[in-house]
């Protein structure tokens, strides 16, 4: 496998896994309990939505993808789901970077 291919699978599977984590915080920020500042009901959804788009777009990159996660990965810190956040942002520099 190339290295290319190699940094995109990298870049897909950490999408993935930070549009997990962040679904799963966002499910506990409308139980109440989530890891950081409360944005409410709204903030929830908000962060639902991004994780979903994080998590689909892991799925089915398509051409601007690092930028998009990166911008995803931003807007699910500030959304309270941080550590999720974090990982897509992640996900966004690996892609950037290859």
């Amino acid at each position: 496998m190339s290295e290319l291919q190699e940094t995109d699978k990298t870049m897909r599977v950490l999408a993935i896994i930070g549009g997990v984590v962040g679904f799963i915080e966002a499910i506990l920020q409308f139980m109440g309990s989530g890891f950081g500042w409360s944005m409410g009901i709204i903030g929830g959804v908000i962060a639902l939505i991004f994780a979903l788009i994080s998590i689909f777009l892991g799925i089915k990159p398509i051409h601007y993808t690092p930028f998009i996660l990166a911008g995803m990965g931003v807007l699910l810190i500030i959304f309270a789901s941080l550590i999720g956040g974090i990982i897509v942002l992640l996900a966004a520099f690996i892609g950037l970077i290859s």
